[in-house]
């Protein structure tokens, strides 16, 4: 039982990509064959402004960062970055958040100033992504684009469940009354030493983390705008892949593209599943079918996961491994400094 639920996303990934191939396994022949007709250049170019995305994003954790550690550079911070990509990688989106606490702990930052940074970062993140969406959605309502006319309730229903998750994000960093009566409620109802106590005992403490850390980002008006403005970019950059994946092969505009990619990203994140795995490339090839055939959209959505998901994970890997030796090493110099002090003392 204890493995099955170690290996529990591992299984569901597993059993997704069994029934998709199942379901298409008249077409995916012709997928995969349109895969590799993508020019590599093209996929150099996705791979490109995937690592733009990464740069932002350890442009944030820099920002973020100095303000503790003056001496924290922007190349730690992308260093960071790819680091926690190989960890989203590796546990399917849940170990990336710890990674990043564990990175920056073992450069000076504590505990838990990296865990209220952490979250603080991560609610920016998905309300940026929102309300990218959610513009994407009332921009392209307005124009009478095609996709939004063929599936407008969906769209309106995950907009809304959407900006239901962001105001409780929003509240959770910075509604400290309300949280405060919540966990008061909770305790009433509760049963002392339950797991559920238990629970609501962890999430009080990261609330608290997280509203610490977001009173000194509220506070720092410009710091606030620019990590806002960071996050806007490095979504950009994976927004604007699709659009070189159909070049020539669909009317949309980059704009257009970029905001339909938005709002395809905005509402895979409702669906639970994994690191968005099958949820974004449902969405994705269902959304893009509606301009281009089902195979080139379904084949667009595989490489759109590789460039976004797949490719930071080469470097990321590379950069866990020296992190790993280098922490080693730290360690054993310390504990031998350790000895040599006692040693010497007697």
């Amino acid at each position: 039982m204890e493995t099955l639920k170690k290996y529990w996303k591992w299984l569901l990934v597993l059993a997704l990509v069994i029934l998709v191939c199942l379901a298409n396994r008249q077409s995916l022949p012709e997928i995969l064959r349109e895969v590799g007709k993508t020019p590599p250049m093209v996929i150099g170019a996705a791979c490109l402004l995937s690592a733009g995305y990464f740069l932002a994003e350890g442009a944030v954790i820099h920002y973020m960062t100095k303000r503790y550690r003056p001496e924290f550079t922007c190349r730690e911070g992308i260093s960071c970055a790819l680091y926690c990509a190989f960890y989203r990688v590796a546990t399917l989106g849940s170990g990336s958040g710890v990674a990043e606490i564990y990175y920056l702990n073992t450069r000076g930052i504590e505990a838990g100033t990296a865990t209220g940074m952490s979250l603080v970062q991560y609610i920016l993140h998905k309300v940026a992504v929102a309300l990218y969406g959610i513009t994407g959605f009332i921009i392209l309502c307005i124009q009478g684009d095609a996709v939004v006319r063929s599936y407008r309730l969906q769209m309106v229903l995950g907009c809304i469940l959407t900006a239901l998750i962001t105001a409780v994000l929003i509240t959770a960093a910075a509604g400290k009354k309300i949280t405060a009566r919540i966990f008061r409620l909770l305790d009433k109802k509760l049963k002392p030493g339950s797991k559920a106590e238990q629970k609501a005992h962890t999430f009080r403490k990261q609330a608290e983390l997280c509203q610490q850390e977001g009173g000194v980002l509220l506070h720092d008006k410009k710091a606030l705008l620019i990590v806002c403005l960071l996050d806007a970019v490095k979504l950009s950059c994976w927004y604007m892949v699709p659009w070189l994946l159909f070049a020539g092969t669909t009317s949309l505009s980059l704009p257009d593209t970029m905001l339909l990619t938005a709002l395809i990203q905005t509402l895979a994140a409702v669906i639970p599943c994994p690191s968005g795995i099958g949820a974004v490339e449902y969405v994705f090839s269902l959304f893009f079918g509606t301009y281009v055939s089902g195979v080139s959209a379904v084949s667009a959505s595989l490489v759109y996961r590789f460039a976004t998901f797949l490719f930071p994970c080469i470097p990321g890997a590379a950069l866990a491994w020296r992190h790993f030796r280098w922490n080693k090493k730290r360690r054993m110099d310390r504990i031998r400094n350790n000895n040599e002090r006692a040693g010497s003392q007697r």
